[in-house]
């Protein structure tokens, strides 16, 4: 048995008891095409991220730069980009059914509560939270522990 996640204890009885089980089929079906979803959406957020630095607006002589020098944007802007790192790490192992896909899922929604946190977006953050955590438990028993040597 691998050692839990931070939290993974914690959020686990609550995830798989109180909350109603998914049908094997919508298991299948998120376990099947989410990669794919998840890695659409993240290549579309990098375009977001690029604009949100100014980049796209350099890249088209438009002369734009990035505005809103908070800390709080800056972090979020740092987040969003280790998350996006771990959602286009995630695709392969995800793909191969492998418990690491699922790990580095959980650490992303992690950076993403914590980056709601930090923007003082409190809907964002229970929902998604619930919603994330509800879906990534639900789905966590179709990848397997890959053992390599």
């Amino acid at each position: 048995m691998e050692p839990k996640l931070p939290l993974e204890k914690e959020l686990e009885p609550i995830f798989l008891e109180k909350f109603p089980a998914f049908p094997e089929e919508v298991k299948e079906f998120i376990v099947n095409y989410g990669p794919f979803l998840m890695l659409l959406g993240a290549i579309i957020t990098a375009f977001g991220l690029l604009a949100a630095l100014g980049l796209g607006g350099v890249a088209l002589g438009l002369g734009a730069a990035a505005y809103g020098s908070t800390l709080q944007f800056w972090l979020s802007i740092a987040l969003t980009g280790v998350q996006l790192v771990l959602y286009f790490m995630a695709f392969s192992p995800l793909r191969a059914r492998k418990r690491e896909g699922w790990k580095l899922l959980y650490y992303a929604l992690l950076l993403g509560l914590l980056s709601s946190l930090i923007q003082l977006s409190i809907f964002g953050l229970l929902i998604g939270g619930l919603v994330g955590f509800w879906v990534l438990f639900q789905i966590r028993d179709k990848y397997s522990f890959q053992i390599t040597r």
